[in-house]
């Protein structure tokens, strides 16, 4: 698109340009930029004053490191195994009964997952040159954070299920092609990258687990829904958008 249309909080719309309007394979990704109820209210925002009420704007990433980052070694046999070291920890079987004791009789219809990161991926040359010595222990620890968290969400999808069929959905524009097709098979169902694509499924039946997205997720769930449960950081915990 030759530019982008941003809403602004009084409802009028902004023109933002597009530089990489008909530019070939462009290293330049656009993604949403949040500015967040704290920076509206208690600071300026940076950039032109006509952004100045907008809640988000777009802003953009250099792909160029993170495309020529290789994958780890056999990702999928990897998450298999991690994925079976925490259904057989004490913590799932806390976590587990913690969530049937939150939800009681209500009725869970569908798992929202944000920003639960990528876990096939090497990890970026600025991290492997702070450690003596790199090898690929150290590229299945780096990322196990990330699978224990889908396996996490593997556990609630499953708690809620029953004999019913429930949607795992998971979106995180960080996923590489090859975590979109393990967690495929792993009966996630991927929703967009970037955007409205995950938050317009939000309702009140759902459950959200959201620990450490790049998005004020809170507040974005404030204005939609009252979902039966989520999962996230304390609300006295905000990051660079909450």
């Amino acid at each position: 698109m030759e530019r982008f249309s941003v809403r602004r909080i009084d409802g009028s719309i902004v023109q933002i340009s597009n530089p990489m309007f008909q530019v070939q394979n462009p290293i330049w990704k656009p993604h949403v930029k949040y500015q967040e109820y704290w920076q509206l209210v208690k600071a300026q925002p940076n950039g032109p004053i006509e952004t100045y009420l907008c809640s988000y704007i777009v802003d953009w990433s250099n792909q160029t490191a993170r495309n020529f980052r290789e994958l780890i070694p056999q990702p999928m046999q990897v998450f298999d195994e991690k994925h079976l070291l925490w259904q057989n920890s004490k913590t799932c079987k806390h976590l587990a009964t913690l969530v049937q004791d939150v939800l009681g009789t209500n009725t869970v219809k569908k798992v929202l997952c944000f920003g639960l990161g990528d876990f096939c991926r090497s990890a970026p040359e600025w991290l492997k040159k702070q450690h003596d010595s790199w090898d690929e222990n150290s590229e299945v620890k780096n990322v196990m954070g990330c699978m224990i968290q889908h396996s996490m969400a593997l556990t609630i999808a499953q708690l809620c299920r029953g004999n019913r069929t429930l949607p795992l959905l998971a979106q995180d524009p960080e996923y590489t092609e090859a975590a979109e097709d393990i967690l495929t098979k792993k009966e996630f169902e991927i929703i967009g990258t970037h955007g409205a694509g995950g938050f317009a499924e939000i309702d009140e039946d759902s459950i959200i687990i959201s620990p450490f997205a790049a998005a004020p997720v809170k507040q974005i769930i404030a204005d939609l829904a009252r979902p039966v449960l989520i999962i996230s950081t304390g609300f006295e915990v905000f990051n660079i958008n909450e």
